[in-house]
């Protein structure tokens, strides 16, 4: 038996006699699966299947196709229901599959029975194939073709093991199987990370799911001695569909572990997707998820813990407890809850927008309540007015937090043409259930714009830090190329000043540190070399000159000069610049330019906080100011980091550290 895997375009060959059991393989929901050309006069097909996640459409286990172009095979929907797939029609089975649990199949063609886990599922019969003639086998794969955004949509994610081709009886196919003892085993779901084509560009040390699709972060918090954040996460393609609540522990907020997801579509106010949401711990010490279910209206609903590990959570029985926006207005599409208290009362905002004949912009709803359970409307916390702060048609992920004696009120302003999504802030107070801001024009929470949507909590010290996601911005194929999308950005340290919140690396991070090279300060009359080798690096700089010429880091550069990227001030123009016109030679991969307004005062010394990991660059200013970026060369030999000025009498102090990996531990 041969067996053909796809991995991005890679072919792997392998041989199979019938009645002998094939390796296993791990397969990602797109593009990997089993096929194979057996011989005429098979009996059956089995094999044994777990899976991370159910298929963002009807995929298949298991099935055959004869010389005429008809097929059989054993599906699951989206949902975890097992099909009976003939020639494109689909039988619902008496039975159901969940991930992270073994299944074994069996497609009996002699008899027309299906088997699963030892036991025959009843349905009707199928048309019959030609078996005495050569059978297409495919695992992991159906054969009706079903597509999205370029991804084939009828693989499953999981892993494949022991597919057999046999023309011995059922009996002894399910004694070989040793179905028993397998079904008391735990299925290993990890993926090895030679599986990413440019795996040199997967960061190693941020919090990053172990493949395929992810979005906001949210519902940071801290438990039993463990941080516990939330995440949008689809794990069985690299698409915005399908949307769990994936699920993050944490002893430190550097060394994660990923465990299952903590919710997944299942009811009909929430059958598109699990949206965006918050956690929070009530007054009776039980945490809770607020989030929004993905309908056609959609709906504010909570979930509870049922153990102190908080791996294991039941939706409330009297979801939704907002079922829609308020009558009032138009838009259908509220969403992002945040729960905050103030004086004794629990308050929530939800993500809106409102629309009017002039024109639409953001808004926040305000709700109360005595319990987290039922809410009451109060009415719109703040409204933007785009015309004058450019906050945009439709605010999501809404964060609002006293500091000090201030609150803050942050909001992502979704994209429209011409103008990126962003993360807006704005520092004010809370009277009488309105939000007052002290100055109607929001200040951007990064120098350049590519972190978005922060996830806010206070540690038990009494620190408050923030993890968002941070977007690739590539395109579909690149993701597809690379094998995953977005990631999460390192624990960083909110400190308010009174005026605007400054951003600190969290303290943490210094555990991960290795290897250490010292630069004394030096003249830049020519680039200084920090390092030519690795892409898990943490950079301090210190500049020092009195010059007005653009000076700054050039990272990512190959041996030849022809890729690379550069980040620096400009303190005539006064702006802070991201130059990515150079800093790839793959074809998806977008070559821009971004920049800023930044004034940076060259009197006094300028401090440059840099940490590189794999395709992800965070900047930090002064202890102040922050910035994104995301880099992905075409080759590893892409690492040469080198400071420079225009200004030869510039001097520079540099720290350059070898950062250790944090691997994400899975838990599945």
């Amino acid at each position: 038996m041969r067996i053909r895997t796809y991995l991005l375009c890679a072919v792997l060959l392998y041989s199979l006699a019938n009645e002998a059991v094939a390796k296993k393989l791990r397969t990602n929901g797109y593009s990997i699966f089993w096929s194979d050309t057996i011989s005429g006069g098979t009996s059956s097909v089995s094999g044994w299947f777990a899976l991370e996640s159910l298929p963002t459409d009807t995929a298949a286990f298991l099935g055959v196709k004869d010389a005429d172009g008809r097929y059989i095979n054993i599906c699951t929907d989206h949902w975890g229901h097992l099909l009976l797939g003939c020639n494109g029609r689909y039988e619902k089975l008496n039975s159901t599959v969940e991930p992270f649990e073994w299944v074994h199949l069996i497609l009996d063609m002699k008899d027309k029975r299906i088997f699963k886990n030892g036991r025959s599922l009843s349905h009707r019969s199928w048309s019959s194939l030609n078996t005495s003639s050569p059978l297409l086998l495919w695992a992991g794969k159906d054969f009706t073709e079903r597509q999205g955004w370029g991804y084939d949509l009828n693989i499953i994610n999981g892993v494949i093991d022991g597919i057999r081709a046999d023309t011995v009886s059922i009996e002894k196919v399910m004694l070989l199987a040793n179905i028993g003892q397998r079904l008391k085993q735990h299925p290993d779901l990890s993926i090895d990370n030679k599986n990413f084509r440019y795996e040199f560009s997967r960061p190693k040390y941020h919090l990053i799911p172990a493949a395929n699709w992810t979005n906001e972060s949210h519902g940071l918090i801290y438990y039993n001695g463990l941080y516990h954040i939330f995440n949008q996460k689809n794990a069985s393609n690299i698409l915005l569909r399908e949307i769990n609540w994936g699920h993050f522990t944490s002893p430190d907020l550097i060394h994660w572990t990923e465990e299952r997801p903590a919710l997944h579509p299942g009811e009909p106010y929430d059958s598109l997707g699990i949206w965006s949401g918050h956690a929070v711990i009530n007054k009776e010490g039980v945490p809770e998820i607020i989030y929004t279910g993905g309908a056609r209206h959609t709906s504010i609903n909570i979930a509870f813990p049922v153990d102190s590990s908080l791996i294991s959570w039941r939706k409330y029985p009297c979801n939704p407890v907002i079922p829609d926006r308020p009558k009032q207005f138009l838009r259908t599409d509220m969403r992002d809850p945040y729960v905050f208290s103030d004086n004794d009362q629990y308050y929530m905002i939800v993500g809106f927008g409102i629309d009017k004949p002039q024109g639409s912009h953001g808004a926040l709803l305000l709700y109360k309540s005595c319990d987290l359970k039922k809410w009451n409307y109060v009415g719109l916390l703040f409204e933007g007015n785009p015309s004058k702060d450019h906050s945009g048609r439709f605010w999501e992920m809404p964060v609002f937090k006293k500091m000090g004696k201030k609150w803050i009120l942050s909001v992502n302003r979704v994209p429209e043409p011409g103008i990126p999504a962003r993360t807006q802030y704005w520092i004010g107070s809370f009277k009488n259930e309105r939000f007052v801001p002290d100055n109607p024009i929001p200040q951007n929470l990064e120098v350049i714009n590519r972190l978005l949507s922060p996830s806010v909590s206070d540690t038990p010290s009494g620190k408050t830090v923030a993890i968002a996601i941070i977007p690739d911005e590539i395109t579909g194929r690149g993701n597809y190329e690379n094998g995953w999308a977005h990631l999460f950005s390192i624990p960083r340290q909110w400190v308010f000043n009174g005026k605007k919140i400054c951003q600190v690396p969290y303290e943490g991070l210094e555990k991960l540190r290795t290897s250490h090279r010292s630069f004394d300060e030096t003249i830049l009359d020519r680039p200084l070399i920090l390092s030519k080798a690795g892409l898990q690096k943490e950079i301090l700089l210190t500049y020092r000159g009195k010059g007005d010429k653009p000076f700054g880091v050039t990272l990512y550069k190959n041996p030849d000069g022809s890729e690379y990227t550069k980040l620096y001030f400009n303190p005539v123009s006064e702006e802070f610049i991201i130059d990515q016109s150079h800093s790839s030679k793959r074809k998806d991969i977008p070559s821009n330019i971004r920049k800023d307004h930044y004034h940076v005062d060259t009197k006094k010394p300028v401090k440059l906080h840099l940490f590189i990991d794999g395709s992800v660059v965070e900047g930090f200013i002064n202890d102040e100011d922050a910035f994104t970026t995301r880099v992905f060369p075409s080759s590893e030999d892409s690492a040469e980091i080198e400071v420079f000025s225009e200004d030869k009498s510039m001097t520079v102090q540099a720290n350059i550290y070898d950062m250790k990996a944090a691997p994400i531990r899975l838990n599945f």
